[in-house]
């Protein structure tokens, strides 16, 4: 079982199927209730730091507001690497 965190009680998620962050026909719908949540910057900070050396490809489903591949980017930047291009 997983402890809560003070902050994850007053997320706007709290309540909906899970499912709805992780299926492209709801992501719509779980991005506009992550923009509208108190602790989105809590959530964001927690899901980048569970991620970290995470591929792109590997990063799942809507989370504070952000698809996976965007929180592989906003990660990417906050370190200052650059993708490596090959060509």
């Amino acid at each position: 079982m997983t402890a809560v965190r003070d902050w994850e009680q007053l997320s706007a998620c709290q309540g909906y199927d899970p499912d709805l962050w992780f299926s492209d026909r709801t992501r719509g719908r779980a991005i506009a209730i992550c923009d509208g949540c108190l602790v989105r910057k809590e959530c964001l900070a927690t899901v980048l730091a569970r991620e970290d050396g995470v591929a792109k490809g590997q990063r799942l489903g809507i989370a504070a507001g952000l698809t996976g591949a965007q929180r592989w980017g906003l990660a990417r930047r906050n370190t200052g690497i650059s993708e490596v291009r090959t060509e």
